[in-house]
C-alpha cells in the first residue's frame, strides 16, 4: 500500500492487517486514528482499525475482537470473493486464525503467494527501490566518512558510529533500521 507505520513495534505487536479480494478489492485495517496514511492511495478502497489481535492492546479481550475481526472479512469476502471461504494468510495470531476458522475459512498458508507477489516490480517500485539504494550507500559513506575521521581518538565508540548512520538514513527519509551489525577495529 506504501505506506508506513510503526514497522519495527507492528512486527511483535501486529496491528495492521489487509485484505485484497479476488474482484481486487482492498481494505487496510490500520492502528486507530491512522487512517489517513493510505488514503492517497487509489488501490486502497477503505481504511478500518481493529486488527490489533495481542494482549497488549485488547488484554482479556483479544477473543472479541478476532471475532469481530474476523466476521468484517467474512463480510469482505462474500461481498467481493464470490463466496469462496478459501482464505490465503501469510501471518496471523492464533485467536485470529481460531475466529477466521469459527467463521467457515478455510485458512491457507499466504506466505509464499505474498512474497512472490512483492517480488514483481513496477517502474514506480524500482525508482524507489533505487532512491532507497542512493539514500543508503550516501548514509554508509557519512558514517564511513565520521568512522575514518574519529576512529581512536580514545571518545568515539562504535555506537557513536552508528548514530551517523541512523540519523543519516532518517534524513533520507528511511525507516528505523532493524538489525544492529556494526564491527569496527581489528579482526
Amino acid at each position: 500500500t506504501d505506506s508506513t507505520n510503526m514497522q519495527l513495534w507492528n512486527t511483535h505487536n501486529p496491528f495492521r492487517a489487509l485484505l485484497l479480494c479476488a474482484d481486487g478489492y482492498m481494505v487496510i485495517w490500520d492502528y486507530k486514528n491512522s487512517p489517513f496514511l493510505s488514503t492517497f492511495n487509489p488501490l486502497v478502497r477503505e481504511q478500518r482499525s481493529g486488527a490489533d489481535l495481542f494482549y497488549f492492546d485488547r488484554g482479556d479481550k483479544v477473543d472479541v475482537a478476532a471475532d469481530a475481526l474476523s466476521n468484517e472479512i467474512r463480510v469482505l469476502i462474500g461481498e467481493h470473493g464470490g463466496g469462496n471461504m478459501r482464505l490465503a494468510v501469510d501471518k496471523v495470531m492464533l485467536h485470529g486464525l481460531r475466529a477466521l476458522e469459527a467463521q467457515g475459512f478455510e485458512v491457507m498458508e499466504g506466505e509464499e503467494v505474498t512474497e512472490k507477489a512483492r517480488a514483481i516490480k513496477g517502474k514506480d517500485e524500482i525508482l524507489a527501490m533505487r532512491c532507497a539504494s542512493h539514500a543508503c550507500e550516501t548514509a554508509v559513506k557519512a558514517m564511513e566518512d565520521f568512522a575514518r575521521a574519529n576512529v581512536g581518538d580514545g571518545k568515539t565508540s562504535e555506537d557513536d558510529i552508528w548514530a551517523v548512520l541512523h540519523a543519516e538514513n532518517i534524513r533520507r527519509g528511511g525507516e528505523w533500521i532493524e538489525t544492529r551489525l556494526l564491527a569496527s577495529g581489528p579482526r
